[in-house]
């Protein structure tokens, strides 16, 4: 046999076993959204060709906790051979969640990019708020979870492993500014609060909280992301 044939082969089936990988993004919004809100972002993976399912869930039924072990028994028995996943607000601590039911001695497809729109990773000042009010009762369990002091819920949760994107709202000179926060926000969420310190890259927009996942510069950035690993395009110069 010759030497360029002992060579090539084993390249083409590398080739095709890489080529006929699965790979599937999951789509979560935050807390007392829909899946309606996430559509653009949705159907923008889809028009790039990735297989997508806009995930949602009762986040006002259920708690984080449980949510997640649905999530990662969903994610489990579909078994594709990588996973992505992009998150509105509170469906970043959803996949943080998820993290915890993962064992190194049960295979579990590899996570591998995730972009976070405004997670309240640490937190925010909102839950803080109606934590306390007399609203609590009616908001569910995972207000709470989101306080911002270090004991709460959201501090504790396993920091993911993947490449992660970050995608944060500011105000600018709009007028969403909220008076009850110190910093820079989004209406819900300051970017002090969305940061974990393990980001990839992180990219400010000027968006309204509820608003981000509908703004078209955010899909675009979306799908950026998972395309490329970054935020920022790349011009391509032939010589």
């Amino acid at each position: 046999m010759k030497l360029t044939t002992i060579i090539i082969v084993p390249l083409l089936i590398l080739f095709t076993q890489v080529t006929l990988a699965s790979h599937k993004v999951y789509i979560l919004h935050g807390y007392g959204g829909s899946a309606a809100q996430m559509d653009k972002i949705y159907k923008g993976l889809r028009q790039e060709g990735y297989e997508a399912e806009n995930y949602t869930y009762p986040s006002f039924k259920e708690c984080i906790d449980s949510i997640g072990h649905d999530l990662y028994m969903k994610v489990k028995q579909e078994n594709y051979d990588t996973v992505s996943f992009v998150t509105h607000s509170m469906g970043g601590l959803v996949v943080r969640s998820m993290y915890k039911y993962m064992n190194p001695g049960i295979h579990f497809p590899f996570i591998y990019r995730f972009v976070m729109l405004a997670p309240p990773n640490k937190g925010t000042e909102m839950a803080d708020f109606f934590s306390r009010s007399s609203f609590r009762s009616f908001l569910g369990p995972n207000v709470v979870l989101m306080r911002t002091d270090s004991n709460s819920y959201a501090f504790k949760l396993p920091v993911p492993t993947c490449e992660v994107g970050l995608i944060v709202g500011i105000k600018g000179s709009k007028p969403w500014f909220n008076p009850l926060m110190k910093d820079d926000n989004d209406g819900t969420v300051t970017m002090k609060q969305t940061i974990l310190g393990i980001e990839k890259e992180i990219i400010t927009v000027k968006s309204m909280h509820i608003l981000m996942p509908l703004k078209k510069k955010v899909v675009t950035l979306v799908t950026r992301f998972m395309k490329t690993g970054s935020f920022i395009k790349v011009s391509v110069i032939n010589n």
